[in-house]
């Protein structure tokens, strides 16, 4: 998903607020730190933050005063409003059985905290059943800077139209948001700065359905700093095993940048390790396509300033080999059967996606190893023309050939992004032409208008509204699939790494709202070289990726996590349709129009959803 715009990047600048006259003794001085999670803060935003907790002393809180809800508001490192929640004392969730639910606690004090953590007690429940407090995870809520991409043209979002002002905060120096979610057993938090900790329950498929109690405390310096009791109902229904879901969820991975970002040689033992541990994590949210690689660079980019490039940060590679001996092509496809292999064992697919005969806003190109002289060959070639018909008329018949002999034709796509129906149109003739068995194989994310040629359409945000119910229907009812997506563009909603939380949460309930299979989202993983340090390479923050590259796997993030607890109540509303025939009670209509109602997550009420869900969940259980 390219969108044209330069490779220039500045931070930005985040809410500004006047420093406040109120009368509370505090410190501070400017220091800097290449690690934002432990910078001091200065006078200004000591002052600042010091106004909002009220104290100089260590408080904690519940994010948006509801444990329930907690999760679906990001914490500002720095808050500059008076802060919410520090009244709350019961924690209270809702779940079902076999899902995770997130929550979270802050902290922050006048001084320096070390060893940060909290501890989740066993729950006891119906009967004495338990809920094992070991199988709760307490990830901490890492900062990264803000950066705003300076765009050759007007096609995103910017972060005045996306952020409400409390996701991004700081001194400009830089401003930061909280979005990637740390592992480990404590963390050290600087004076005058939020830190949330970030709670997953992990509720078994075998829980007994009843009132589960037990606590929750915080520990800081060696103490206990608040204890809370903890509640959490659980009814009696379930979510399937993601390899289950009903929901088609297409996220485009990279394997390149793994390797990069780990410090590995590409297509190494260790590569292909870690290419595993990153094809679980996807398997966990349910999703349904292996995205391949048949080209080198699908996403080589015809810029604007005249230079040709990669979209992303590191270009990817074809996992297909190609070679040209002076009168025919031949194929090598043992790496891309390999990464195929690799997904499946991992939970991922069926589906696999090849991309792309087409080049992505560029000339038309053929990359290959000319076995006359060793050399590789990057050839530009015309739509249609003698050699690309030549090319191609060689590589479809084998492809289909190969992926037949491996039993993965039926389950195997020629994938496109954004290309027009005057160019799809002549695709799709030329593979009825040369390899038919592809014709209703095509995949598409882009523009209503190729509907009549991807068997499998992710329309985008500005042709939702054509793709009626009615629609859908009529595709579902003859194989086809139907999902939608966004980029960095709309502002409202999106998964971008200051978007509100809750909007990612939102965006699977949009689907069940329109009847849609599902959600597809570039990219997964398009890094740049650090961004933990220099977030940006072209797109809006976010947009090229949803996990961060960690120690030794992904590190998720707030929106993935959403995301994925978004997907499992569009599984509880698909179980509620067929209980209910088909149809939709006036119950659950009412549930989707509620949690769809507001679609701008800083205006928002984050009640929204679980008032929704809980309605769900009444409807299955009554």
């Amino acid at each position: 998903m390219a969108r044209t715009s330069s490779l220039v990047a500045g931070f930005v600048a985040g809410v500004v607020v006047a420093a406040s006259t109120t009368a509370i003794a505090v410190t501070g001085t400017a220091t800097t730190s290449t690690d934002l999670n432990s910078k001091a803060t200065t006078t200004w935003l000591t002052v600042k933050v010091a106004d909002a907790m009220g104290t100089r002393d260590t408080i904690t809180w519940v994010p948006t005063g509801s444990f329930a809800g907690s999760a679906e508001e990001r914490v500002p490192r720095y808050p500059m409003t008076p802060i919410q929640g520090k009244d709350t004392k019961d924690l209270k969730l809702s779940a079902v059985r076999n899902e995770q639910v997130s929550a979270q606690l802050a902290i922050a004090s006048g001084h320096n905290l070390d060893d940060v953590k909290a501890v989740v007690g066993d729950l006891t429940g119906p009967g004495g059943a338990k809920l094992s407090g070991a199988d709760t995870q307490v990830r901490f809520v890492k900062y990264v800077p803000v950066q705003r991409s300076k765009s050759e043209v007007d096609w995103s979002a910017t972060i005045d139209q996306v952020s409400s002002g409390k996701e991004v905060s700081g001194d400009r120096n830089p401003d930061v948001v909280g979005d990637p979610l740390a592992e480990g057993s404590s963390v050290d938090v600087p004076a005058y700065a939020a830190q949330p900790l970030w709670f997953t329950f992990h509720i078994p498929k075998g829980a007994k359905p009843g009132t589960y109690t037990g606590t929750v405390k915080v520990n800081a310096d060696g103490r206990t700093q608040s204890t809370y009791p903890l509640t959490i109902e659980v009814a009696d229904a379930s979510v399937p095993d993601p390899k289950d879901y009903s929901f088609f969820l297409d996220v485009w991975a990279q394997p390149e940048t793994i390797a990069k970002n780990h410090g590995v040689k590409l297509w190494s033992d260790e590569h292909w390790k870690l290419i595993d541990k990153y094809d679980r994590d996807l398997a966990s949210r349910g999703q349904k396509v292996i995205n391949t690689t048949i080209v080198d660079n699908p996403w080589h980019h015809q810029w604007s300033l005249g230079t040709r490039e990669s979209q992303t940060a590191t270009p990817y590679t074809s996992m297909v080999g190609w070679a040209w001996n002076g009168k025919t092509f031949s194929f090598d496809f043992s790496r891309w059967d390999k990464y195929v292999e690799t997904a499946r064992r991992a939970g991922l697919g069926p589906d696999i996606g090849a991309f792309s005969m087409l080049a992505f806003q560029d000339q038309e190109h053929l990359t290959y190893t000319d076995t006359t002289t060793g050399k590789t060959v990057y050839e530009n070639v015309d739509l249609g023309g003698d050699r690309w018909r030549q090319a191609w008329g060689a590589f479809l018949p084998a492809f289909e050939k190969h992926v037949k002999a491996k039993g993965w034709l039926d389950h195997t796509w020629l994938s496109f992004d954004e290309r027009p129906i005057d160019t799809m149109t002549v695709v799709k003739n030329f593979v009825h032409e040369v390899a038919p068995a592809f014709d209703d194989r095509i995949s598409v994310a882009g523009s209503i208008n190729t509907e009549g040629v991807a068997s499998n359409l992710s329309v985008d945000w500005g042709g939702i509204d054509a793709m009626t119910k009615d629609k859908v229907e009529e595709r579902r009812k003859a194989g086809k699939i139907t999902t939608f997506y966004v980029y960095g563009s709309p502002a409202h909603p999106n998964t971008l790494s200051y978007s509100p939380a809750v909007e990612s949460r939102m965006l699977p309930w949009i689907s069940a709202q329109r009847d849609l299979d599902g959600f597809l989202r570039w990219s997964y993983n398009s890094w740049t070289s650090d961004p933990f340090k220099q977030p940006v390479h072209i797109f809006t923050q976010g947009d090229e990726y949803l996990v961060y590259p960690g120690k030794d796997g992904p590190m998720s993030s707030i929106r993935w996590e959403q995301l994925k607890e978004g997907i499992e109540d569009y599984e509880l509303i698909a179980q509620l349709r067929k209980k209910d025939g088909g149809t939709d009670s006036d119950a659950l209509t009412e549930a989707l129009t509620t949690a769809t109602r507001n679609l701008d997550g800083r205006t928002k009420d984050v009640n929204d959803i679980e008032t929704a869900r809980a309605a769900v969940v009444k409807g299955l259980t009554s």
